[in-house]
């Protein structure tokens, strides 16, 4: 009887055991088979970079940029306008009468309220008219920053404080004999044609708005305000004065000319937009100036580790984010946002990066609202990187490039250095970077 029950109970405890180790089996099948969509959080390295476009688009900005700045790392930017004038426009029906006579000519800017530089120094300007008038090949669109046209003797000068928040205006008289030159042509040519606004360009294609000796500013002026008036009045029982405008035509070949003076190494090699200097070689950061032709360029020289062949990443949060250098930009002129722009080996421009939604990623900009120190901007890259992992061959010269919202030459020419990823010491927590959280999976269970 002994042996019976010894036996029943070893069958208990066989079947016991027998599916436990079955439980066992399931739950261990079970949490193998949840690592392989294991999560992970990671940071990635980002490598930025400065590079110059060659020629910088600056038609359709309706700003003319005029003067030098000294700004670190790139040295002295300085900067010219080239503007076409129209010929005077009547105010009066009557054409210049027997009894008019002239009395002055002046030229008339009014200020963005942008500015590089020291605005408490004296600024020189200097009026120039073309030798030739402004004219491009047929096949172009706009004009660009390496454009030049030869100019004759000057009209005028003046020299002033710009101060654009204060002085909306800036006033200044042209030379006489400039103007009589222009009183000869309303009489010798009365009648408003296509023939009269040729001459009219032959005497006068345009204008050149220069800077003279050691400018330290360098100031914008709404290119549309400009206007060339020409006063005189007639003697009559009253005076009766009469003011006629040259008025800008075709503001679309408005330009600026931008050129570097004793820019310091290694920024000095950046002659086209294929050359390009790293943050290793710049000094762990990157320079952003892009109304005057310096971008920067993002990559991510690892990002290809994130994928291995037998592996497929799918990332839950990508987020970039770029530190701007303490006391590198104007406090009191701060971007509200970039937008970021595909880029290949070439520097030329794609398309605007975006997200799910088909919609252009903005920067979420970052700061202490007080000092307005620690600023740095964000971006939600998520989309982006899935759609490069998910491709098969992930070139590594393709990258980004920031440009400003929505355009890429806006009136607000702020300068900004970023910092590099590879900054050390006190900096290190202000490093750019691209933080991820990403699931692996295996690919043949995907």
């Amino acid at each position: 009887m002994r042996n019976k029950i010894l036996a029943i109970l070893s069958a208990i405890i066989l079947i016991s055991v027998s599916s436990c180790s079955d439980d066992v089996l399931f739950l261990d099948s079970s949490f193998v088979k949840t690592n392989a969509m294991a999560e992970h959080t990671d940071v990635i390295p980002v490598q930025l970079s400065t590079f110059r476009l060659d020629s910088v688009l600056t038609s359709n900005q309706n700003v003319m940029w005029v003067g030098r700045a000294k700004k670190p790392i790139i040295g002295n930017i300085c900067s010219e306008s080239f503007i076409k004038v129209g010929q005077p426009q009547l105010i009066e029906t009557r054409e210049w009468a027997a009894k008019e006579r002239y009395d002055s000519i002046e030229i008339v800017f009014r200020h963005t309220g942008k500015y590089e530089g020291d605005t408490m120094q004296n600024l020189t300007l200097n009026i120039k008219r073309l030798a030739q008038p402004i004219r491009f090949a047929k096949n172009e669109s706009a004009f660009f920053n390496l454009r030049t046209f030869s100019d004759s003797s000057s009209i005028g000068r003046h020299t002033f404080k710009p101060r654009p928040h204060t002085l909306p205006r800036v006033h200044f008289r042209l030379d006489d004999e400039f103007g009589k030159e222009l009183v000869k042509f309303v009489r010798e040519n009365r009648v408003t044609s296509e023939a009269t606004a040729m001459a009219f360009e032959k005497q006068l294609g345009g204008i050149k708005v220069t800077y003279e000796g050691d400018a330290k500013s360098l100031v914008a002026f709404r290119a549309d305000s400009m206007k060339i008036i020409l006063h005189s009045h007639i003697s009559d029982v009253v005076n009766f004065k009469i003011q006629r405008v040259l008025p800008i035509i075709e503001p679309e070949k408005q330009y600026n000319r931008v050129w570097n003076e004793d820019m310091d190494e290694p920024y000095d090699n950046l002659v086209s937009r294929r050359r390009q200097v790293t943050e290793d070689e710049g000094g762990h950061h990157s320079v952003m100036f892009e109304g005057m032709g310096f971008y920067t360029r993002i990559n991510f020289p690892s990002l290809e580790t994130v994928v291995d062949k037998n592996y497929y990443a799918h990332i839950v949060k990508a987020t970039l984010t770029l530190y701007a250098e303490i006391d590198s930009y104007d406090k009191y002129r701060v971007p509200p946002t970039f937008i970021l722009r595909e880029t290949n080996r070439y520097n030329v421009f794609g398309n605007a990066v975006i997200n799910n939604a088909r919609q252009i990623v903005p920067a979420i900009r970052h700061y202490n609202s007080i000092d307005r120190n620690d600023l740095y901007y964000t971006y939600d890259l998520t989309y982006y990187i899935n759609s490069r992992l998910a491709t098969e061959y992930i070139e590594p010269t393709d990258g980004l490039v920031l440009t400003w919202d929505g355009v890429e030459n806006p009136v607000n020419y702020d300068f900004m250095v970023f910092n590099g990823h590879g900054v050390t010491g006190s900096r290190e927590q202000y490093r750019s970077k691209l933080d991820i959280i990403y699931y692996f999976y295996d690919r043949e269970e995907r």
